[in-house]
């Protein structure tokens, strides 16, 4: 993406001077590398992408086009999802808590639900009880210690009376259908990636052994670090996994166990990612407002916040590139980039030393992982969100500027 001030401050000039930008070729190349990392060892690999970390429509479009399927874990999502055309056998519903008329909606459209809990299979089970037609295609969440120190809330306890309750719930009742498995745990390192593969293995070698050779899918969910610059590689405790790293914690073995098994034909191999794929496919660009000292510390407020670009305790120092129209006014050291709320704690970046003037531009890099889908609107409004053209001249609006009425429409005024 080719970037100037002259673009920038075009953008802004009609935009406002907070906003967005999207980098469709990027996206494209995360897809097609990290689903090439996963075939290479498993070749019926399939990506459904996570919604739920950045349902811009254009993102979801490029996953379709490309063969993806969508995850999906909400009512809206999934309407989304429709909207866009994605034809309901290549959505994957997840997620605790599911509005039955959808969950019903989808499966009589082809769609596969994976199941949460017994008493979510109860209610479908109700739902669908006596209505004809092909069999409604059923997963099972799988929750088991991945030995990353996190008890996990979501899925059946595969060692519990539950899920095999569940198994043969589905199994006695003509109108369900098991086609797969699922499991998701957030952790991002090769460590989890090993140890829910090795559980996923042992499920299906303890439960399943002669029946996954009919299974459609078995999903591992997602929970993986995208590509990252060494700059911020470098604020991790331990070094950074790449695509092909994860394929030979997770693709490999399981290959390798279905060979053992000598089931042909095999299931889809399904991960769930998000953040490997959109993470480093936005950038965020607002302005400087003001350079102040206090108390002996050089404050930056510039026109966006902490909150768009994710608020999560853990926040690195992403990328960052100064857009100036002239060498810059003011020589700052170690200053800190705040937001333009009243929160304390609103700081984009931390420890910045260089020059900088009034009106310049910040791009913050690796913006696009929980950042506009976790944007409230606190303080102000969201902002627009541009796609410049590669020769870095002109751009198409993706998403507008958000407004008063937007935030107020919905409140009833006495």
């Amino acid at each position: 993406m080719k970037l100037s001030y002259e673009l920038l401050d075009r953008i802004a000039a009609e935009h406002g001077s907070t906003f967005y930008l999207l980098d469709s070729s990027r996206f494209r190349q995360n897809f097609e590398a990290l689903s090439a990392a996963f075939r290479s060892y498993y070749p019926s690999t399939r990506v459904a992408y996570s919604y739920k970390t950045n349902y811009v429509p254009r993102f979801c479009q490029i996953i379709d086009q490309l063969g993806g399927f969508a995850e999906v874990v909400s009512s809206m999502e999934l309407t989304l999802a429709r909207q866009i055309g994605v034809p309901d056998e290549k959505i994957f519903f997840n997620g605790p808590y599911k509005e039955l008329a959808y969950v019903k909606s989808l499966l009589e459209g082809g769609g596969i639900v994976n199941v949460d809990s017994w008493d979510e299979l109860c209610a479908i089970r109700r739902m669908t009880d006596g209505i004809r037609g092909a069999p409604f295609k059923l997963g099972l969440r799988c929750n088991f210690d991945v030995q990353d120190g996190v008890l996990s809330r979501l899925g059946f306890d595969v060692h519990g009376a539950a899920f095999t309750d569940a198994i043969s719930l589905i199994d006695a009742n003509p109108s369900l259908a098991l086609t797969g498995l699922q499991c998701h745990f957030a952790t991002r390192s090769l460590a989890c990636w090993e140890n829910r593969t090795k559980g996923m293995i042992g499920v299906i070698d303890r439960l399943f052994r002669n029946r996954v050779a009919s299974f459609e899918f078995v999903s591992l969910g997602g929970g993986m670090y995208g590509r990252m610059p060494p700059e911020m590689m470098a604020q991790f405790p331990v070094p950074i996994p790449e695509f092909d790293d994860y394929a030979v914690a997770a693709a490999k073995p399981f290959a390798e166990f279905l060979r053992g098994l000598g089931k042909n034909p095999s299931p889809v191999l399904m991960v769930e990612p998000g953040t490997a794929l959109v993470a480093d496919a936005m950038r965020f660009v607002c302005a400087v407002n003001s350079i102040k000292d206090v108390r002996g510390q050089s404050i930056v407020t510039l026109s966006g916040s902490l909150y768009n670009i994710n608020p999560t305790p853990n926040r690195k120092n992403v990328p960052i590139t100064v857009f100036s129209a002239t060498e810059g006014e003011h020589l700052v050291e170690r200053a800190n980039f705040a937001g333009y709320t009243c929160i304390e704690g609103d700081y984009l970046y931390k420890g910045y030393t260089g020059r900088l003037s009034v009106g310049d531009y910040v791009v913050f890099e690796d913006v696009g992982s929980y950042s506009v889908v976790m944007k409230p609107p606190f303080i102000l409004p969201n902002v627009a969100i541009l796609e410049p053209d590669p020769d870095g001249v002109s751009y198409r609006i993706i998403k507008r500027r958000e407004t008063y009425e937007d935030v107020f429409q919905s409140y009833a005024f006495a």
